[in-house]
């Protein structure tokens, strides 16, 4: 009798506590969701009340490009990225998020680094870009906010003989569909990743 009624003490004890585990679980996920799409009210007001009208894209002086050239010459693949950025921010971001206060954004570039086709190919090489973003009264000259932006571009990496080859397979597809994807694909993740910013709710 008393092996039977601990038998049931257990058994009830032990729904109690998963039900109480499953509790706690939903209710960290609801926080954690929450926290994820609820921004700061006064930060997405004094973006709704802008638009961009005006993109300005400068490198930092001390700009970091990655690799082993030469720092007192260019970085060839800068150039590529900036042309490429500039585009992209122009065709994505004008007229975002679309408040009535005319708005100049300006984004200066900290970090470039810019896998080459071989380097991509061959070595599986990464690329990342971080910046800061200024969204400015293009009257005025005041602050409207601004943020900072760090996006990665991951080439495929392999594993074992057949893995390798498969990945410089996948990757040398990446590089080949047209004239500097690897600027484009890491262009167009900064963007987006300024354009997520700038419409939040």
């Amino acid at each position: 009798m008393v092996s039977q009624v601990s038998t049931i003490a257990f058994k009830n004890t032990s729904k109690s506590f998963r039900h109480s585990v499953k509790l706690l679980v939903a209710f960290a996920l609801a926080v954690i969701v929450s926290a994820c799409q609820t921004a700061d009210p006064r930060l997405v007001t004094a973006l709704r009340s802008s638009s961009v009208t005006q993109i300005q894209l400068e490198t930092a002086p001390d700009v970091n490009m990655g690799g082993f050239f030469d720092r007192k010459n260019p970085d060839p693949q800068l150039s590529k990225v900036v042309q490429t950025l500039e585009a992209s921010l122009n065709r994505e971001l004008k007229g975002l998020p679309g408040g009535k206060t005319p708005g100049k954004l300006i984004v200066t570039l900290h970090t470039v680094d810019l896998a080459s086709n071989a380097g991509r190919i061959i070595l599986d090489n990464d690329s990342r870009m971080s910046g800061s973003v200024r969204l400015q009264n293009a009257k005025t000259g005041r602050l409207i906010a601004e943020t900072d932006v760090y996006v990665t571009e991951k080439g495929v990496h392999g594993e074992g003989n057949i893995g390798v080859f498969v990945a410089m397979a996948i990757n040398a597809a990446q590089v080949s569909q047209k004239k500097d994807a690897l600027a484009h694909d890491l262009s167009d993740k900064f963007v987006a990743s300024v354009k997520t910013w700038l419409v939040q709710k």
